[in-house]
């Protein structure tokens, strides 16, 4: 596939990040700068680290069917545990979601069948090819994104294809690729990934000219085949004192669609799929281990902050065969043949 970015102009743009963010390996909390478009409006560049802690949250028992009213859980998401970037896996968690709910081309390699397992455990801890592709796992015999991109978490030197000088693998099925995770041409540390934010807590919708990662993972599922209607970035009701942001109602109608969300945390980010009403609870996938756990929308998470959102909305798959009875957000009659 093309790609739809200016790496000379996000190259600069990663350059200057570096030069006055100071990231450093030991960074836990996102690095944020601000700048002014000629429209008037702030944008915020976040930087997410995302390093996995020294000690895991503990895990929680999903609510089981039949569900009370005002929650609601979706059902064969993949938990993986860290995979070279945490904003990656947790996109791969996504994308391996939809891949067993009705867009079979999201993960497209042989394991299980050619359905993406519930877990990394078949590649090993570590390892995930939807989130980044790595020579010798899952039957990929050239380099992938590990191999071209990885040195060590928090890394800022020159990736690998740059310093040995050979011919960087073309993007093609792992989100950290279209996501520009770890790589330093776009000024990303080795597990961070970078997203825009409007300061007034507007939904950001990212472009060919920068290096947001929500734009990325657009044109990750585009790549696959299927349209994305709706692609966002943005900081939560509130935060920051915004009266504009993504509220826990607009999760809990992302969730009742069918589409788990990228929930970001100061310094991290998980998968969010699932809802207690009531308590504003959510249930989340943390990219730490294969368990299920859950925060409080708004609060925090292993010590960080809820900030804000991705949102990736794809439009139902005209391949589909849809059966008698099928309704918005419900998945259960679909029939891909896959």
């Amino acid at each position: 596939m093309e790609r739809k970015y200016s790496r000379i102009y996000c190259l600069l743009l990663g350059l200057f990040l570096l030069g006055v963010s100071g990231v450093q390996a030991a960074d836990i909390h996102n690095t944020v700068r601000t700048f002014l478009l000629p429209d008037g409006r702030f944008v915020d560049v976040v930087i997410v680290p995302g390093h996995p802690p020294e000690q895991l949250q503990a895990s929680v028992t999903l609510p089981r069917a039949p569900l009370v009213p005002g929650t609601n859980i979706l059902s064969d998401v993949p938990a993986f545990d860290w995979c070279y970037g945490c904003s990656a896996t947790s996109a791969a968690m996504m994308a391996g979601y939809y891949d067993r709910t009705g867009f079979p081309n999201s993960y497209a390699g042989p394991a299980n069948g050619g359905v993406c397992p519930l877990d990394n455990s078949t590649w090993g801890s570590g390892e995930s090819p939807l989130a980044a592709t790595h020579q010798g796992y899952d039957g990929l015999l050239s380099r992938g994104f590990v191999d071209d991109y990885w040195i060590s978490y928090g890394s800022s030197a020159d990736d690998p294809y740059i310093t040995n000088g050979w011919v960087e693998h073309s993007w093609s099925d792992c989100t950290g690729d279209f996501m520009m995770t770890s790589q330093s041409a776009f000024g990303n540390t080795d597990g961070s990934t970078t997203f825009y934010y409007y300061t007034s807590g507007a939904p950001y919708s990212g472009d060919g000219s920068n290096s947001d990662g929500g734009y990325g993972l657009r044109h990750f599922f585009e790549s696959r085949g299927y349209t994305v209607a709706g692609e966002f970035n943005q900081y939560i009701e509130g935060y920051g004192g915004n009266s504009q942001g993504f509220s826990f109602l607009q999760f809990v109608q992302e969730i009742d669609s069918g589409r788990p969300v990228l929930i970001q945390l100061d310094g991290h980010t998980v998968l969010g799929f699932g809802y207690d009403f009531p308590s504003s609870t959510i249930y989340i996938h943390d990219t730490w281990d294969h368990l299920d756990h859950s925060m409080t929308w708004g609060g925090s998470y292993g010590g960080m902050d809820h900030i804000g959102v991705t949102v990736i909305q794809l439009e139902p798959n005209p391949e589909l065969i849809f059966s008698d009875g099928f309704e918005t957000g419900d998945t259960s009659n679909w029939s891909s043949g896959k």
